[in-house]
């Protein structure tokens, strides 16, 4: 579980003040939360990652299916919202809910896509492995 919110103010300035974004997470792409805007709870944002990132294994299936090259973008289209996932560096995912099905889903993206360009070194989390405890040694 995680408990720090590291950059939690660069999503908040890049995201959170924008029209149209109820909140933003970033996680890991196996879903472990890393940080999150001030509009969502931890608890909330730790649910929203994992399924974010079972949203996104969804997605790399359907490409790996279809041969579509590669998921650079998955896009939820509900009736009161829109939620948006991108990749932001390596090993990590941007994930936003919209206010609503009218939010400039196009500016969102753009910002989403600025952000993980800009700074996505910075947004890279270690890939998790096995851990070492309780492996026989050799």
């Amino acid at each position: 579980m995680t408990t720090g919110n590291e950059l939690g103010w660069l999503l908040d300035r890049s995201l959170g003040t924008l029209e149209g974004v109820r909140h933003a997470v970033l996680m890991s792409s196996d879903g472990l939360l890393h940080s999150r805007t001030s509009g969502i709870g931890q608890d909330a944002a730790e649910k929203f990652a994992a399924i974010t990132a079972a949203v996104r294994a969804a997605a790399l299936a359907y490409d790996e299916e279809t041969g579509g090259g590669g998921t650079r973008q998955a896009l939820i289209e509900l009736t009161n919202h829109v939620g948006l996932i991108t990749q932001a560096g390596g090993n990590t995912m941007l994930s936003v809910q919209t206010t609503g099905p009218d939010a400039d889903i196009g500016l969102i993206t753009h910002h989403m896509l600025e952000l993980a360009q800009r700074v996505g070194h910075e947004m890279k989390v270690a890939a998790r492995g096995p851990s070492a405890e309780g492996l026989p040694t050799t």
